[in-house]
């Protein structure tokens, strides 16, 4: 099975540009559908090393910063011609179904079989071209189960949702970890009123079963570490994302914004976006939902409807939100109706839903969400 792909990394906002070289017309056609549906580029197709080679040749500038990846069943290919190529590309990535008979050509990845697995890995090398991916495509086993929530546009209340869904995990008795990862406006040690958050290397302990940490761009290198650390120290790991609007984009872009994006989308195993019912809350979740369509995604995807009127407006909100995501088959569709004072009162307090009034109807929406998410 032979499968050698390029990608022309043009900058680190746009996405990939794919060549393949693929002798088997089974496994070409499930590469090149594979990233023409996620809305990359595949403009070339190589058939053997010598149309490569005189690909490369022709293009020197374009090749200086691209993603070369090989199968050592390439008719013609070599070490000493792979060598030879490496020197006109940033990296090589080798693809084998039997990656220990082919060593070789150098470390090789076992070939994924899924589209979602395949584009998931070749993301981590278009974003991290220096770091290995062996484990890109597996979640390693954990004690956590790890909640993901973003935003579909601003103003949806998804950092309120994310605040609320752990306080009431907690009160639960479930060992739960909030992680404040939307880069671009950090908010929950502001509306917690918790001081230096951002100080801390790991988490910080706030109530019983409750810690929380922040994400900041110091950590940006080692935050996979960090996962891997409360996935195995906690129950429940909740991720306020913030916006995740422009999100193709975002999973192949190597800038350290986008990390914590990345790796829900990979590692998370629920992805909740959340979107408000007005005229341009809707409008941001259906281009958010023409993006995962075209977007492949590891994680399950949920979605929520906050604010909610009451009466028939509330109906022709829901009726247009369900329209939306039902087509794309989510894990589950949550609907959260507006409450207003008791979401004022909570941040003027700088405290939790439960914390200030346990009765109220928001309150009492989250705390069954969450009893739904733990049983």
């Amino acid at each position: 099975m032979v499968v050698l792909l390029w990608f022309v990394l043009m900058s680190d906002a746009e996405l990939p540009t794919v060549i393949t070289a693929i002798s088997n017309a089974q496994v070409e056609g499930f590469v090149a559908g594979t990233f023409f549906a996620q809305g990359w580029s595949v403009i070339f197709r190589a058939i053997d090393i010598e149309s490569l080679e005189k690909y490369l040749l022709a293009n020197l500038e374009s090749a200086r910063d691209s993603l070369l990846i090989f199968a050592p069943d390439l008719p013609g290919l070599t070490r000493a011609r792979l060598d030879e190529v490496s020197k006109s590309v940033k990296q090589l990535v080798g693809f084998s179904t039997q990656p220990e008979k082919d060593i070789h050509l150098g470390e090789l990845h076992l070939l994924p079989t899924t589209t979602t697995d395949l584009v998931s890995l070749v993301r981590g090398f278009v974003r991290a071209p220096m770091l290995r991916q062996s484990t890109q495509t597996q979640r390693q086993a954990r004690r956590a189960h790890v909640l993901a929530i973003g935003s579909a546009g601003s103003n949806t209340g998804c950092t309120t949702l994310a605040i609320n869904i752990a306080m009431e995990m907690s009160v639960l008795e479930k060992q739960t970890l909030l992680i404040d990862a939307n880069f671009r406006a950090p908010s929950i040690a502001a509306l917690l009123a918790i001081r230096n958050l951002n100080s801390d290397s790991g988490w910080r302990t706030i109530a019983p079963s409750l810690s929380i940490a922040e994400i900041v761009q110091d950590q940006a290198s080692t935050f996979e570490t960090l996962m891997e650390q409360a996935t195995q120290s906690f129950e429940r790991v909740v991720i306020d994302l913030g916006s995740i609007s422009g999100l193709s984009n975002r999973l192949t872009d190597r800038r350290w914004t986008s990390a914590m994006t990345t790796w829900s989308c990979d590692q998370a195993d629920e992805l909740m976006i959340v979107a408000r019912p007005d005229l341009l809350g809707l409008h941001r979740l259906q281009q958010v939902g023409e993006l995962i369509e075209k977007t492949a995604i590891r994680s399950a995807l949920s979605f929520t409807l906050n604010m909610r009127d009451q009466g028939r407006k509330g109906a022709e909100e829901e009726g247009k939100f369900l329209a939306i995501t039902t087509a794309l088959r989510p894990l589950c569709v949550r609907m959260i109706a507006r409450d207003s004072r008791a979401a004022s009162t909570a941040q003027s307090q700088k405290s939790t839903l439960i914390e200030v009034n346990e009765r109220s109807a928001l309150r009492k929406s989250i705390a069954k969400i969450t009893s739904e998410m733990v049983r």
